[in-house]
């Protein structure tokens, strides 16, 4: 298993028709823990045929989403549709910027806080905000429901006894990505 196209900041997976992007963490590699998003950018790829890029976040590096969607728009002619996962640090670029491209049709934010501006102006189909039960974010959880300004479907999961990095947990993680990301 390896991406069609990779450097030290963008793994890539050819696909057609939807292109998942997934922003990794604070220092998050393009692999990730236990290689957490190859197998889960191989996964997507096998089982729908969709494009994912997953975007590694070096310390400092700006959080720009239209200027990474840019980058590697030339891999990605034919994409009509983008669905966003952002974990940690890479939650907080795709709420507060994901609203800015009409193509983003979903958002999963993974351990998120400390942003509202992106939730409330996002007009796609679902976001829907996943925390672990440890994570120090976690008490944030409750504040997706009470959001009723949202023009979007909005909901918010507690993953029982994971921490920030999902240490244990990972193949929950991973089932809740893939059921996000195949919904239609």
């Amino acid at each position: 298993m390896k991406y069609d196209k990779d450097n030290q900041q963008y793994g890539l997976m050819l696909g057609k028709s939807k292109l998942v992007f997934i922003k990794t963490g604070a220092a998050g590699s393009i692999y990730g823990y236990k290689n957490k998003y190859l197998e889960l950018a191989s996964k997507i790829q096998n089982e729908r045929g969709y494009a994912v890029v997953v975007s590694a976040n070096p310390v400092g590096s700006p959080l720009n989403l239209q200027e990474e969607l840019e980058k590697i728009s030339t891999y990605l002619i034919d994409i009509k549709e983008i669905i966003l996962i952002g974990i940690s640090r890479g939650r907080l670029l795709v709420l507060q910027q994901g609203y800015l491209n009409t193509r983003v049709s979903r958002i999963l934010a993974i351990n998120w806080h400390k942003t509202k501006k992106g939730l409330i102006n996002f007009s796609g189909a679902k976001v829907q905000v996943v925390f672990g039960q440890y994570d120090p974010s976690v008490d944030y959880s409750d504040l997706i429901e009470r959001l009723e300004v949202l023009e979007t479907d909005g909901s918010s999961q507690i993953i029982s006894k994971a921490d920030h990095n999902f240490k244990g947990k990972l193949d929950t993680l991973k089932k809740l990505v893939m059921q996000f990301v195949l919904e239609d």
